[in-house]
Formats: structure tokens, sequence, C-alpha cells
């Protein structure tokens, strides 16, 4: 699922429906003398939802710091599900295991591993 392009009245409508209010640092946005931006609140690539619901208007300045922290945390989450699925091999080998053809016993002997 790709991001909607939103129409100019499409725009104008998240803008008043939000009453004109950037929603990151609650400071009243000028429409016409200030640039705004169309921003996701809970960050697109996290949960993939570009309804109106999670749609905002925000000060460029804002929206580009967010922008920078809502990276990290995408790293972050892609980094997690990578794990889990098992995408990436663990940083340390498994305890007792060497890579080798042989172990040694308690009692001291070296033998080949089975």
């Amino acid at each position: 699922m790709s991001r909607r392009k939103r129409t100019t009245l499409q725009r104008a409508a998240i803008f008043e429906a939000h009453g004109g209010i950037c929603h990151i640092c609650g400071e009243p946005i000028d429409g016409t003398r200030e640039s705004w931006e169309l921003e996701h609140i809970i960050p697109f690539d996290l949960t993939r939802d570009d309804t109106d619901e999670n749609i905002a208007p925000a000060h460029v300045a804002c929206h580009r710091q967010k922008t920078k922290q809502d990276k990290a945390t995408i790293a972050k989450s892609n980094r997690v599900a990578a794990k889990h699925k098992g995408a990436r091999a663990p940083k340390t080998r498994l305890p007792g295991s060497k890579g080798t053809k042989w172990k040694r016993k308690v009692d001291g002997t070296v033998v080949p591993r089975n």
C-alpha cells in the first residue's frame, strides 16, 4: 500500500478538523503565512495506516524533527522484526560450540565430535 496523494480540498479539511493546530508542538499554524505539511501521527512505515485519522497538520520544522526521531524507531522495529523472523545470525556462538570437529571431555581427553 502506498501513500495517498491528497487534494487541496482534502488537505484543507484535515487542517480544519484539527483546528489549524500543529499536532507536534501544539502551536497554531497560520495557513497562509507559514508552510505546513500533513504528518502521520503514528509513522507510516510502522503501521501502513494512511487514513485521515492518522494524519494531522504540522509545521515543517516540527515535522522534520519528528521524522528524525521516527527514523530511529522504525530502524529498531525493523531490527527486532528481522531477529524475530530469524533473518539475522546470532552475534555469538552457542556456549561450548567452538566450530571444530574435536571436543575435550571432563577427564581431559580429546575426542572427535559426533
